[in-house]
């Protein structure tokens, strides 16, 4: 996953945050999507601890709402 950027919604918590920290121990960078930001700081957290250099962004956004991903 080395030079790739994975899009990760619902990466807050559960399911989304486990599929971030994986793509990013893989080598991905990872682009964080989620509703919760004091959630998405620690997936963000985990993501940097799993891979050393790892890039992160966070994104506060309901995908649900067109106006958030517009």
């Amino acid at each position: 996953m080395n030079g790739k950027v994975a899009v990760v919604t619902g990466a807050s918590r559960g399911i989304g945050r486990a599929i971030a920290v994986d793509l990013a121990r893989a080598g991905a960078d990872v682009a964080l999507f989620g509703r919760d930001t004091l959630a998405l700081a620690e997936t963000k957290a985990a993501c940097e601890q799993a891979r050393a250099g790892a890039k992160v962004t966070v994104h506060v956004a309901d995908v649900a709402v067109e106006a958030d991903v517009s």
